[in-house]
């Protein structure tokens, strides 16, 4: 979901698929495990912090709607 979401963003590069992989899963309470994401796009070096706080967004609002 958040790899498709990087790809409807013009600001990431089209040529570069962007990368979502998930780096770490803490499981001390197996109710409410926490994942850690990496995220990887290419984007003009004048627009990584707005990449970065729409994917933020987008997860927060996954994350709310759960």
């Amino acid at each position: 979901m958040l790899r498709l979401k990087l790809r409807d963003d013009p600001r990431v590069d089209e040529r570069a698929a962007p990368l979502v992989n998930v780096s770490k899963v803490i499981a001390a309470d197996p109710a409410a495990p926490v994942v850690e994401l990496t995220v990887s796009a290419k984007v003009k070096p004048s627009d990584p912090d707005a990449v970065r706080q729409r994917m933020l967004d987008h997860a927060t609002a996954l994350l709310a709607a759960a």
